[in-house]
């Protein structure tokens, strides 16, 4: 039985359990070796002597992946890069603003000139993490923390702090383009950068 398997059943048993009760319901010739195994990979924890916690898929998921080191990788990459989109509204309000992603489901936006597209690929997948070039066919579903490339000719960067991202008034063009997310996103980037931003919203006219 596949460990994965086994911690869905697990689930279902019991949440927390000790060696013994594990064996006297699921035979093994190696019980300790499969539930080392098993918290080495983050679907139980030791919290105690002989003692098991089953994590959920939430604490699962929290446990493999590191958003700060996600990013961080990018300072290995000697190539272009800009952080797009929901990223670039991230950096520029300062990690204040955030939308439509956690940590069981967190893309990174990169814009990548498509001469190095290859490369980036390579790059990410030597490395172990997925990507996805954006419009092209996925073939596996898509969660956790991948990257979504957006291949172009060229591009403008800005720094904000130690990472490359796309500059602010492409920014403000985003959030405004997807205003009914953004909105609160334009008035915090309006108040941090004193951007005098007068955007009207306009009333959905309806027939009731």
């Amino acid at each position: 039985m596949a460990y994965y398997e086994l911690w869905n059943i697990l689930w279902n048993w019991k949440r927390e359990f000790t060696v013994r009760e594990f064996t006297s319901v699921f035979p093994s010739p190696s019980p300790n070796k499969v539930l080392h195994d098993m918290a080495k990979k983050g679907l139980l924890e030791n919290v105690g002597w002989g003692r098991y916690k089953v994590n959920s898929p939430e604490e699962y998921l929290a446990k493999r992946i590191n958003i700060s080191e996600a990013y961080d990788l990018l300072k290995q990459a000697e190539m272009k890069y800009a952080l797009s989109g929901p990223d670039a509204v991230f950096f520029w309000t300062k990690g204040g603003y955030q939308v439509d992603r956690f940590f069981g489901f967190y893309p990174i936006h990169l814009k990548v000139r498509k001469e190095d597209l290859r490369k980036w690929m390579a790059f990410f997948r030597s490395r172990k993490q997925r990507v996805y070039v954006k419009d092209q066919r996925v073939s596996k579903t898509l969660f956790g923390l991948f990257y979504v490339l957006y291949p172009e000719a060229d591009f403008e960067t800005e720094e904000v702090g130690e990472f490359k991202v796309e500059p602010l008034k492409d920014t403000v063009e985003f959030c405004k383009r997807h205003i009914y997310s953004y909105e609160p996103a334009l008035e915090m980037l309006d108040e941090m950068y004193n951007l005098r931003l007068r955007v009207k919203y306009k009333e959905v006219e309806t027939n009731f």
